[in-house]
């Protein structure tokens, strides 16, 4: 059986010897007996499950929300290129959700 690997799921055998797999980053699983490896309804399901994180947006009254606003704020894009850049990679390494392209 050739192995496929996709992008952002983990697919592996669990110890009962079942294929498991699982969206990594918000951990939602998929029913491999409804849609197989290697069959269309496959990366179907794989792209409606990456499609709910591309959805999500940040929360009201977080820490995520209000660096959001400062990034589409104008003090911020009034910054120099090199100094908002040093700003999204200090945030990016904490592995926020909400990180996005520099504007």
């Amino acid at each position: 059986m050739t192995v496929v690997r996709v992008k952002g799921f983990k697919i592996f055998n669990d110890r009962h010897g079942r294929r498991r797999c699982y969206h990594r980053k918000t951990g939602i699983a998929l029913d491999l007996t409804k849609a197989p490896e290697g069959s269309a309804e496959f990366p179907a399901e794989c792209a409606r499950i990456s499609a709910l994180i591309a959805a999500t947006t940040t929360k009201p009254g977080t820490l995520g929300m209000l660096i959001e606003a400062y990034r589409g704020h104008a003090a911020f894009l009034d910054l120099a290129r090199s100094r908002r850049r040093v700003l999204c990679i200090s945030r990016s390494r904490h592995r926020d959700p909400v990180h996005t392209a520099m504007p």
